[in-house]
């Protein structure tokens, strides 16, 4: 079974996240609070994907996936976010994530989850309009 750590910080968005990916994907998700314990969760076993959300208490989304990959080069990442702004986006792929989905396009999340596991990247469909 193809394993998804989510780091995200907002417990309502993390159980609706959880679910939908358990129920459509059928996926083994464990989740992550902060960027801190997502090192610990990675370290303890490597997930097949990391969605992590850009915007976390204390370390913020695009110093973790740095860090991920330090610690673990081959991990994919999909950045997770509510910012429509280009410059997360360019940040984030700059840092080495593999895709970009905005938090309210719910089929993007499915679609960019699935490319990024096929080996390939993903931008919510409003970022590529601007």
């Amino acid at each position: 079974m193809t394993s998804i750590l989510v780091v995200e910080d907002h417990p309502v968005f993390v159980q609706s996240l959880v679910r939908l990916l358990r129920e459509r994907g059928s996926f083994d998700v464990t989740t992550a609070e902060s960027g801190e314990q997502a090192v610990e969760r990675v370290k303890e076993s490597t997930p097949d994907l990391v969605v992590i959300d850009v915007s976390l208490p204390g370390m913020s989304g695009i110093r973790l996936l740095k860090t991920l990959h330090d610690l673990k080069p081959g991990v994919p990442c999909l950045m997770l976010s509510g910012h429509l702004a280009n410059q997360y986006v360019l940040q984030s792929m700059a840092a080495g994530a593999r895709g970009y989905v905005l938090k309210d396009d719910i089929p993007g999340i499915m679609e960019g989850i699935q490319l990024v596991l096929n080996g390939g990247t993903f931008i919510s469909r409003a970022l590529r309009d601007q």
